[in-house]
């Protein structure tokens, strides 16, 4: 669908947030139009509630490291 809309929008660049995962991340950053991406995986309430800040902080350095991997160091490819 971003494909599709950004042949239409040229100059937009996107910032997806719904079903993202660690698992799609790296085909959500390919994409040229794709500026940034965010998710609810990073950060769930139910990992907030459950005081799982060490769970959090893994996922949030795995999705540094899947950036790194797919856009390199600073997530600029």
């Amino acid at each position: 669908m971003l494909e599709a809309l950004a042949a239409v929008f040229g100059g937009v660049r996107f910032v997806p947030t719904g079903g993202v995962t660690a698992a799609n991340l790296p085909a959500y950053l390919t994409l040229p139009s794709v500026f940034a991406v965010g998710g609810s995986w990073l950060v769930s309430g139910k990992l907030l509630a459950a005081g799982a800040f060490e769970e959090v902080t893994r996922l949030a350095r795995e999705a540094v490291e899947i950036v790194a991997r797919v856009r390199g160091p600073g997530g600029r490819k």
